[in-house]
């Protein structure tokens, strides 16, 4: 029987979610004060699987965590910076997984592969930070600096897959005209293959595993295409 994603063996197995076994705080320890700010996160991770957005109030952190209901707020302002933390340590952690596929692999096309399975696997695997990461807008409509592209480590995840996109430039003779349009067709391409992976299930999809293949392929030839040929223009 598979184990629930709100089981304790499962919230062992995930580094996002896992939360430690807390000690008291020490005046002046950095060391204790990012343990506890991680229990934290690790709580609103856990009340979000169980609950979803709703579910994510500072008080039920801190009840989570067992502090005193005002210990959160030295840590994070509000519910948005809460989210934006749980956005940075998801992000840090798809990151560094598509940063280690990357770096196996020596061609352009085959960093490009790793990279997408790296991505989509990531998500394919923590269906909660993907609903988390990319269905949580509502929160910070009325704060635009509580945004996604606001967590530092977003920055860096662009730049590698940029540089992705650049190495299959080079390796198949094109300019570097069109590597933005390239990666944003490729990133628009991995989010609706996920939007239906992992949102509408209720399609009868053709068989997971070849469509999963058959979309890898896909992608990797329309970024190709529009290396090589740029935007397409209908005349008439």
């Amino acid at each position: 029987m598979p184990r629930s994603r709100s089981s304790p063996e499962a919230v062992a197995a995930d580094p996002v979610v896992a939360t430690p076994l807390r000690r008291r705080v020490r005046r002046g320890s950095a060391e204790d004060a990012q343990q506890l700010r991680e229990e934290l996160l690790a709580a609103a991770m856990g009340l979000f699987a169980g609950g979803g957005l709703d579910a994510v109030t500072m008080r039920a952190v801190a009840e989570q965590v067992g502090v005193s209901v005002m210990t959160p707020y030295r840590y994070f302002a509000d519910k948005a910076e809460l989210l934006r933390g749980l956005w940075q340590a998801v992000l840090r952690a798809t990151c560094d997984e598509m940063r280690a596929a990357i770096d196996a692999q020596h061609s352009g096309r085959a960093r490009q592969r790793a990279m997408i399975e790296a991505f989509v696997g990531y998500w394919e695997a923590h269906p909660d930070h993907y609903r988390l990461v990319y269905q949580t807008d509502k929160v910070t409509q009325n704060t635009p600096k509580a945004g996604l592209t606001e967590v530092p480590v977003y920055g860096e995840l662009l730049q590698l897959v940029q540089g992705v996109t650049a190495d299959v430039a080079r390796e198949i003779g094109a300019g570097p005209a069109h590597i933005k349009l390239a990666g944003d067709i490729r990133f628009a391409m991995m989010l609706g293959y996920l939007q239906a992976a992992l949102v509408n299930r209720r399609y009868p999809w053709s068989d997971a595993a070849l469509m999963r293949r058959t979309y890898i392929d896909q992608v990797m030839a329309a970024v190709e295409r529009v290396l090589l040929t740029g935007a397409v223009t209908r005349e008439g």
